[in-house]
């Protein structure tokens, strides 16, 4: 899913960040002088941030020519267009007017983008730190509404710029300059070499760097309102629009936008969660939000005012969730990213919505994105494909079939066909004969 460039993985980069990233500040040093006690002038690399601000036309969108499908992020389905993310880069727009001959229509650069929905036309995204809105009822001509950004919302990836400089190979310390977010928006990386007095027998210590990694998220059923048509996700969307509200996490908080008229978002409260949060799905009254370490489940009646009912807990791990009426089905993720080893879905029966409980689970490899269907679920089981797990009896899920694909990202059904991503690539199944899988297209 990565493509082959002179870009880190992410995981290696940032695990090398951690060792990198010194607690100990060493004063530069003029190089002629040499050894102090204790000391040596030494010559360090260190990666400076470069800065942009939000005026100065970081947070923009250009409509460009279709791009091949090479790494694919979250999905949105609205009126026959299927709109798929590449992570930090833009919007891949698929007209799906014929399922079984989509057609790549167009790409929507938006540098900095993980996030999307979609209100009558109106699609709201993360740019970096701001919420950015783009009028699409002209999938030919979409408009970047400038007036509409709101600014410092998101947590964003500081280091989604990066790229690793083969000089720094060649010296033996290396090291990042801090971020000063009061300067502006991270937007590149530039390689400096400077003389610091660094202490004989210096080790490098762990610091406080954190990073949301998993963008893997997706959400999944049509969240329906009389007022707006707005798309469907996947299961580990973080933007649900819910009557006239648009609703987005923040990592450990939950905000709020007014909708106005106009279509203009416009703050209107914040709630922390105490944990950090992932994914959202809404059904009926029940909002349901998985964090990583386990599920809360709210009370949206009065959409301006969600109300905490309780929670289930589960050991940390990424942990989309999506429900039908009786039940929320959870799938558990393990690996660096999500800091356990356990990948298994879990059932949690809301008979009593104050006591949550897990009622049964099933084995899985490494799941990613689900969907549910009258009595069965499909799960994006990363590289170990597609699995339809049985769940007419809750106590005791079933794997009853496996489709074979690279990989397995995220889904979305708008029966009777069934969406997936993965590895660069988009799937379309008939679901219409449950537990079999029908391909449409690829």
């Amino acid at each position: 899913m990565h493509p082959k460039s002179k870009k880190m993985p992410r995981l290696l980069f940032s695990f090398i960040l951690l060792l990198l990233v010194s607690c100990t500040k060493n004063s530069f040093v003029d190089p002629e002088t040499e050894e102090s006690t204790g000391r040596k002038a030494t010559q360090v690399a260190y990666y400076i941030p470069q800065y942009a601000a939000p005026n100065q036309g970081v947070l923009k969108a250009e409509q460009l020519d279709p791009k091949p499908l090479e790494e694919t992020g979250k999905i949105v389905y609205y009126e026959n267009y299927i709109f798929i993310n590449k992570p930090q880069e833009g919007i891949h727009i698929v007209d799906n007017s014929d399922p079984s001959n989509p057609i790549n229509e167009a790409y929507l650069s938006l540098k900095g983008n993980i996030d999307i929905s979609i209100i009558d036309g109106f699609l709201y995204a993360d740019q970096f730190s701001a919420l950015v809105v783009l009028d699409v009822r002209d999938i030919e001509n979409i408009q970047f509404i400038e007036s509409y950004s709101v600014p410092q919302i998101f947590n964003y990836d500081r280091y989604w710029a990066f790229d690793h400089n083969e000089r720094a190979e060649d010296y033996e310390y290396v090291r990042f300059e801090n971020i000063d977010d009061t300067q502006g928006i991270v937007v590149g990386w530039e390689l400096e070499i400077r003389w610091e007095n660094i202490p004989k027998n210096h080790y490098f210590f762990l610091d406080g760097f954190t990073q949301n990694f998993d963008s893997t998220a997706l959400a999944l059923e049509e969240v329906q309102s009389d007022a707006s048509v707005i798309s469907q996700a996947g299961s580990l969307a973080r933007f649900l629009p819910i009557d006239g509200y648009l609703y987005v996490l923040n990592q450990w908080e939950l905000i709020l936008f007014e909708i106005d008229d106009n279509y203009q978002p416009l703050r209107f409260g914040k709630t922390p969660l105490n944990n950090n949060a992932e994914t959202l799905f809404q059904l009926n009254d029940f909002l349901f939000i998985g964090t990583t370490t386990g599920m809360l489940l709210y009370d949206v009646t009065s959409p301006t005012n969600p109300e905490f009912i309780s929670s289930v807990d589960h050991f940390r791990s990424c942990d989309p969730v999506v429900a039908d009426e009786d039940y929320a089905y959870v799938t558990l993720r393990g690996g660096t990213n999500c800091f356990t080893t356990r990948n298994e879905l879990q059932i949690i029966t809301l008979e009593d919505p104050k006591n949550l409980e897990v009622i049964s689970s099933q084995l899985l490899f490494n799941p990613h994105g689900l969907a549910i269907h009258e009595n069965h679920l499909i799960v994006c089981d990363g590289t170990a494909g597609i699995k339809v797990v049985d769940v007419s009896n809750r106590e005791k899920p079933e794997v009853v079939n496996t489709y074979s694909i690279p990989f397995a990202y995220d889904v979305l059904i708008d029966y009777p066909s069934a969406i997936v991503v993965g590895d660069g690539k988009l799937y379309q199944y008939d679901i219409s004969k449950l537990p079999e899988l029908e391909l449409i297209s690829n």
